[in-house]
């Protein structure tokens, strides 16, 4: 029947252009110019999730970056619809955690715009270069009201670009890493507004490791907290030890030297509002995900100090209302995957996933 229609080798021909339609730019064999721009949301601190728990109502700013393929976020093509995912970092990271730029080979967002994606990574309320409430007052539930703000403000295009114009997002990913995992997942829950969800180093079955990290925290924050930084608000602390040691034990397995060094150095204080709520997202979950619909991914290292891969299996059975959950491990890595020896077969992954869903 093939041959009636098409001459073998016209049909080969056929479906190579078919095949090389639906791949990322890369992987049809053009690498595109990559642009990333610093941008800036305007968001109030406020709790409407399924999670209730202390905000303080004020206004702040988000920073981050808005990377991808040049051609995708021209402003002039403006009927052209647009996807984006929306990451979020977990406890101790930063924007930094997908544009890490200390050591080459390991900027996650770089990566991904090269393969045709276009990422939007943010420093969370209360981290780096965004604003800082008293830390008490910053929590998971409020997380996910801003990360909700943010994907309204890429959708309607009301947010601020250095040197560039903001564009408009018809289809959102919203991927969350460890702790930003279970934000992601509430703000999917409570808001219904993301078409993918992505989980990554999580799950609600944790080894003793994660608890016994946060023992410290929660001593710290009881006592008080710290300082964000100099001069900054108070009610922080570090998620372990506040050794660098520690936070390398909890996050990595197989990364190099110099990327421990430089992630050292950038390694945030966390908002103690957040380190108290997450145990009640976490016991809420289960009855919650489930209302989920959207694909989800969930992709975890095989050596995560904090979250064994069979653990990673349970958190995907969780998501009983979607129509496609899929379960990827990453070998031989460990909780920190952007910064792990094996990055480039964790990008891969989640490049493949995330392009045969549109994005």
């Amino acid at each position: 029947m093939r041959s009636r229609l098409l001459p073998r080798g016209l049909f080969a021909v056929a479906l190579l252009t078919a095949a090389c339609a639906l791949m990322p730019p890369a992987a049809a064999g053009r690498s595109p110019k990559v642009v990333s721009r610093v941008v800036t949301f305007s968001v109030q601190n406020v709790d409407r999730s399924r999670l209730a728990c202390p905000t303080d109502g004020a206004s702040y700013q988000i920073s981050g970056h808005l990377t991808g393929p040049q051609s995708a976020l021209a402003a002039s093509s403006r009927k052209r619809k647009r996807a984006a995912a929306l990451y979020l970092h977990g406890l101790g990271f930063g924007d930094w955690f997908w544009n890490f730029a200390a050591v080459p080979g390991y900027n996650y967002a770089a990566a991904q715009a090269k393969a045709g994606h276009v990422s939007v990574t943010i420093d969370r309320l209360g981290y780096a270069a965004s604003g800082h409430p008293d830390g008490n007052k910053s929590c998971i539930g409020g997380q996910a009201d801003i990360a909700h703000q943010v994907i309204q403000a890429l959708r309607k295009g009301t947010y601020s670009v250095a040197g560039g114009k903001a564009v408009r997002f018809t289809r959102i990913a919203l991927a969350g890493h460890s702790a930003g995992a279970e934000i992601a997942m509430l703000e999917a829950y409570s808001f219904n507004d993301v078409n993918a969800l992505v989980d990554m180093s999580f799950s609600f079955a944790n080894l003793p490791r994660a608890q016994i990290a946060l023992g410290p925290t929660q001593a710290t924050c009881s006592a008080g907290g710290e300082p964000a930084g100099p001069g900054a608000p108070s009610g922080y602390a570090f998620y372990g030890q506040p050794a660098a040691a520690d936070f390398e034990s909890i996050m990595f397995h197989s990364a190099k030297a110099p990327v421990r060094a430089a992630a050292d150095l950038l390694r945030n204080r966390d908002p103690c509002g957040e380190t108290t709520s997450i145990v009640a997202a976490i016991l809420q979950q289960r009855a919650s995900v489930k209302k989920i619909r959207v694909p989800v991914l969930v992709i975890c290292g095989t050596k995560d100090a904090l979250y064994a891969g069979f653990a990673c299996k349970l958190q995907a059975d969780r998501f009983t209302g979607s129509r496609s959950v899929t379960t990827k491990l990453v070998k031989g890595a460990g909780h920190a995957l952007t910064l792990e020896a094996q990055a480039a077969s964790f990008r891969r992954k989640a490049s493949r996933w995330l392009a045969k869903r549109g994005f």
